[in-house]
Formats: structure tokens, C-alpha cells, sequence
């Protein structure tokens, strides 16, 4: 998916590999969110895969642009487009996931 800011275009993906998704400018990687996949477990309300989102950082040089908020958003669409519910152990997504109550149903 392709986003202009203020004149710039940035490119967000899923890399499955390394198991994050990505914002890019110009070929470069600038930000990420990290996952792990796992099969549900009792305490969980999901009967599939739960997706943990771990870790979210953007290069401070892109810092102020809303940048993380975008890429979270697309990795929480991205988990719900694939059937998955989902946890948080990152502090951004969490804050994110508090502010955007959207989300609270594919909760696992």
C-alpha cells in the first residue's frame, strides 16, 4: 500500500520473512512492527493463530509525520483481512489499540 504525506510517498508491506510489516521511502526502510505468530492457547478467545505485535519503531528523522499510527493501522488491518486476532506486548500499539476502539473485537 502507497500513502502520501505532505508530498511524499511511503510504501507499507508486510515482510512475512522476517515476520514484520514495514514502511519504506525511496527503496529504504524507515519503520517496522514486529510479530510472532502462535497457535491460540487457553486463555485466548481466538480459535486460530493469534498474532503478538512486539515491537514498533520509525526512523527519527521521519518522526512527526503520524508515520507509526499509519503502520500500525495497516498491520492491524492486514492481521484482520487474514482471519487473525491479536495481542500486544509494545507500549505503541497498545496506546494505539486504547485510542482506536475499532479493534477491540478481534482482541484474542
Amino acid at each position: 500500500m502507497e500513502l502520501e504525506i505532505s508530498g511524499e510517498t511511503f510504501t507499507f508491506a508486510e515482510d512475512a520473512a522476517n515476520k514484520r510489516f514495514t514502511v519504506s521511502h525511496d527503496g529504504k526502510v524507515i519503520g517496522l512492527v514486529d510479530y510472532i505468530d502462535r497457535e491460540p492457547s487457553a486463555d485466548d478467545t481466538a480459535d486460530s493463530p493469534v498474532r503478538t505485535f512486539t515491537h514498533t519503531e520509525v526512523s527519527p528523522d521521519y518522526g512527526g509525520r503520524g508515520l507509526a499510527g499509519h503502520l500500525v493501522r495497516f498491520a492491524l488491518e492486514t492481521s484482520i483481512e487474514a482471519g487473525l486476532k491479536f495481542r500486544t506486548t509494545c507500549s505503541y500499539v497498545m496506546s494505539f489499540l486504547q485510542k482506536n476502539t475499532e479493534f477491540d473485537e478481534y482482541a484474542a
